[in-house]
């Protein structure tokens, strides 16, 4: 089977590596420079853990990380890591075409996709294949490219946003306000973030109150949090957002298959959807793997195992079934934001 990859993230890689361990050579695609990331620290949920197992990836990483919420004789939930660690020990010896997008893609006659055309520093070129499987991304070009529908769901909150380059007393907290708002915190060895939902109030409002109210009420609304957001220097590291989460009715068209973000995005307090993706790449290489020559009866077979795994989750994302709702109980003193004057 000739198989292309549309985006080498994490998710991409670990499907490549999964594949050429069954005997496949897929041609993967990233639009990026080889090495580029944003640094960050990175939850690796428990979803992900049996395919970067498989790929050898699982064990070297995971003395670099912090463990959330490890328990005696088991394995944590998850554990923290700086996001480059994990892509540079799946990337090691993985042949990537960097620098390259997918800008088209080739169909038959009777509407099957049969190729991509990409493009880099030397121009355009077309690439056959038997499957293209779009992984880039939740606003993915690839998936806009065959047609496939996707349905975005604006939160009906937005979000406030910090990184800092110092670890924190924990490596994970999480605490509700009394109006259903959520507030919470990661830690890795070279740094913290942390987020917080608030009413949807604009960045300029948003940032208004300036670094020394953020610092104040983040300490004081999560205490575990105190070192990472006391070493924040600058309201610039403080962002503002309005998270959407992403479902797509169809995982697949003949020739074409959804995997990762393209096909499913979660919200901030759920955390999952990069094991999710993980996941994804598992389940879609070993069904590769049972049908080599019908990527029709892949696919079937993938969409049939992830399905009763996914839907669930996008089914009860708590984005989606807060018990409190917004707006509809107003903040406790001191835990809304911005600050009342």
């Amino acid at each position: 089977m000739k198989i292309v990859i549309a985006g080498g993230g994490m998710v991409g890689l670990t499907l490549g590596k999964l594949l050429r361990a069954r005997g496949f050579e897929p041609t993967i695609i990233e639009r990026m420079p080889e090495g580029a990331y944003i640094p960050r620290g990175y939850m690796l949920g428990f979803q992900g853990y049996e395919p970067l197992k498989e790929i050898g990836v699982l064990d070297a990483v995971w003395p670099e990380g912090r463990e959330i919420a490890p328990q005696d004789g088991q394995a944590a939930v998850a554990v923290c890591i700086e996001v480059g660690k994990v892509i540079n020990a799946i990337a090691e010896d993985l042949p990537v075409e960097y620098e390259h997008s997918v800008v088209d893609l080739v169909k038959s006659d009777d509407g099957r996709v049969v190729g991509v055309v990409i493009e880099g520093p030397d121009g355009q070129r077309t690439i056959e294949s038997d499957l293209v499987i779009a992984c880039d991304g939740k606003d993915s070009r690839v998936r806009a490219m065959a047609g496939m529908e996707a349905h975005y769901a604006a939160l009906p909150e937005g979000t406030l946003a910090w990184m800092s380059t110092t670890p924190s007393e924990t490596s994970f907290a999480m605490a509700y306000t009394s109006n259903g708002q959520h507030i919470g915190m990661l830690s890795w060895p070279q740094g913290s973030a942390g987020w917080r939902s608030i009413d949807k109030v604009g960045a300029e409002a948003a940032l208004a109150p300036g670094l020394d109210a953020v610092k104040e009420m983040w300490t004081r609304l999560l205490p575990e949090s105190r070192l990472g957001v006391e070493a924040l220097e600058s309201i610039e590291q403080v962002r503002y957002g309005e998270p959407e989460l992403l479902t797509t009715p169809e995982w697949w068209t003949p020739g074409l298959v959804l995997i990762g973000d393209s096909a499913h995005f979660f919200g901030p307090e759920t955390g999952i959807s990069s094991g999710i993706g993980l996941g994804d790449a598992h389940a879609l290489s070993e069904a590769i793997r049972q049908h080599p020559n019908d990527p029709d009866a892949a696919c079937i077979s993938y969409v049939g195992w992830r399905a009763p795994v996914v839907r669930p989750y996008e089914a009860m994302d708590p984005g989606r079934q807060r018990m409190i709702v917004a707006g509809q109980t107003p903040a406790g003193p001191g835990e809304g934001w911005p600050p009342e004057a």
